[in-house]
């Protein structure tokens, strides 16, 4: 398993490893790595550059905030649970 790997610039940042972009705008952009989901937020954010193989992405703007979001596990009820709910 590859780790996240972030490398921040004044006017822009690159990330490696990505498995999905969720989203993105001009002011949020949720990637997941490795199953964990990252939240980048900032002002004229812009999708400046993929890589060949779509693993990794340049973006450009005005960076405010690189946060590693929590991941909440979903219990499955058992089949009795469901058949009497």
């Amino acid at each position: 398993m590859s780790l996240a790997n972030f490398t921040i610039f004044e006017d822009h940042i690159l990330v490696n490893n990505i498995t999905e972009i969720k989203e993105f705008s001009e002011t949020i952009f949720v990637l997941r790595i490795n199953d964990t989901p990252y939240e980048i937020t900032g002002t004229n954010l812009v999708l400046k550059e993929v890589s060949n193989d779509n693993k990794s992405i340049k973006i450009i703007g005005t960076l405010n905030s690189l946060e590693k979001k929590n991941v909440q596990v979903k219990k499955n009820k058992s089949f009795i649970k469901k058949l009497f709910a």
